[in-house]
């Protein structure tokens, strides 16, 4: 079960990978700084740009979208008809042109962060649609339990068993019997748990000190403000509550009903309704450095996106070869290469450290009975009977290979191999790590 959602799960992030990878080649690209606009036709584009986002303020996104492309056609290089365009694309939810339109905004004006913030958004949004389609035509699996009918009065008698497949295609054994209490469903896995808590982390998010928080009661028009901080230690303060309700690491929804209990419990409202809804995300930052064009700090929207949005959106130079992750809260360490789509889901946690960095030529050390001893050029998924063959081979004497690697605090870690169960196919031919120190002994 755990290999179908894995497979099903890579897929997905190979697919949007690839869309993120070849946004650059959308139609609307940046447009050509040698192209001009009569004076005539900045003039309507500006006319036309504010009456987009009078639409856009009032709801009208369809509308808003058609005189915003009208404005964009008549001035290509009016950066902010471009962003109003990609906003409105964004409330409509069509992700994919709001990506191609804050792509030209961002291209036009380097320096809009918001700009950047909303195509990041949009990206992270498009994956999650598509994570979403793909999950909901998985197959599903069927348990193999026999259905309840009444017994026959005669004596039953136990029928041969025989082999099916199920949906993953694995063979199941399926065995006629007299008909009994179905035992309990069988729990599903750690590892399809742990898999699914990750997927589900890119769904929701969860306040934290900073945010700014728009609150409403009833939908009703109020004269003062409806926006809230979220305060360093993690409440929320509000007129109509006597005291601070705790807002840390709630979502939105869990805060409005929060509130809504408060306010029914002090009798304030009658019927309280309450929508909570985040303005400014302030609290889930990660940093990002090393070779891209936009470093920095970044906000996530959500408890975890995929890393391939993280570094599509900071735009790695064409030297930058892997990406290392520095997770906040274990400590751990991560090491991708930028070409193996597979490792690019890696989900990125607030507090995270992502450092991109150029292609580096690593090594392994062989030595002891092996024809040609000394430094060895690694690569990717190195096996120690391929690592043998680039030392030459091993001598008639060769019978051990010992394998020493370093644990992470400085100490080795040796291995021993017998040559012959490695050969036989006993025991799986091990991969070897850059910096391990092979020795073959006899």
């Amino acid at each position: 079960m755990f290999r179908l959602l894995a497979f099903f799960i890579a897929f997905l992030i190979g697919a949007a990978l690839v869309s993120a990878q070849t946004a650059a080649n959308y139609t609307n690209t940046a447009p050509n700084s040698e192209v001009t606009a009569s004076p005539e036709a900045r003039a309507e584009a500006k006319r036309l740009y504010k009456e987009g986002v009078k639409y856009g303020l009032a709801g009208l996104f369809q509308q808003a979208v058609e005189v915003l492309r009208r404005a964009v056609t008549l001035d290509p290089q009016h950066a902010d008809a471009h962003y109003a365009l990609g906003h409105a694309y964004f409330d409509l939810k069509q992700w994919r042109n709001a990506i191609e339109s804050l792509k030209v905004a961002v291209a036009l004006n380097p320096k809009d962060d918001e700009a950047r913030d909303r195509l990041g958004l949009a990206r992270a949004m498009l994956w999650e649609e598509d994570n979403a389609k793909l999950v909901a035509q998985r197959p599903k699996i069927v348990p193999n339990t026999v259905p309840q009918t009444e017994p026959k009065p005669a004596e039953p008698k136990p029928a041969e068993p025989k082999t099916d497949l199920n949906p993953e295609g694995q063979q199941v054994s399926i065995v006629a019997k007299v008909p009994q209490a179905p035992e309990d469903t069988a729990e599903p896995s750690e590892e399809v748990n742990a898999a699914a808590n990750e997927l589900a982390l890119t769904k929701i998010y969860r306040v934290g000190p900073g945010d700014v928080l728009d609150i409403r009661i009833n939908d009703s028009a109020s004269p003062q403000s409806t926006l809230f901080t979220v305060t360093p230690t993690g409440f929320l303060e509000h007129p109509l509550i006597a005291e601070p309700i705790e807002a840390g690491g709630l979502t939105v929804d869990e805060i409005g009903s929060k509130f809504e209990s408060e306010l029914k419990r002090r009798a304030l409202i009658a019927d309280p309704r309450v929508s909570v809804g985040v303005r400014d995300y302030a609290s889930h930052t990660i940093l990002v450095s090393g070779l891209v064009k936009d470093s920095g700090t970044k906000i996530l929207r959500r408890e975890a996106i995929p890393l391939y949005v993280v570094v599509a959106d900071a735009q790695p130079l064409p030297e930058a070869a892997r990406v290392l992750v520095l997770r906040n809260e274990s400590g751990k360490t991560f090491e991708i290469e930028l070409d193996e789509a597979s490792e690019m889901n890696l989900l990125v946690r607030p507090g995270d450290v992502i450092t991109l960095h150029p292609h580096v030529t690593q090594f392994v050390y062989i030595g002891g009975e092996v024809k040609l001893p000394g430094e060895k050029t690694y690569r990717r998924g190195l096996t120690l009977t391929q690592a043998l063959i680039s030392a030459g081979g091993v001598t008639a004497k060769a019978k051990e290979a010992r394998v020493g690697r370093d644990d992470g605090n400085g100490f080795l870690v040796v291995n021993r191999y017998k040559l012959k169960d490695i050969e036989s196919g006993k025991v799986p031919d091990p991969v070897v790590k850059p910096g391990d120190r092979i020795v073959i002994r006899d």
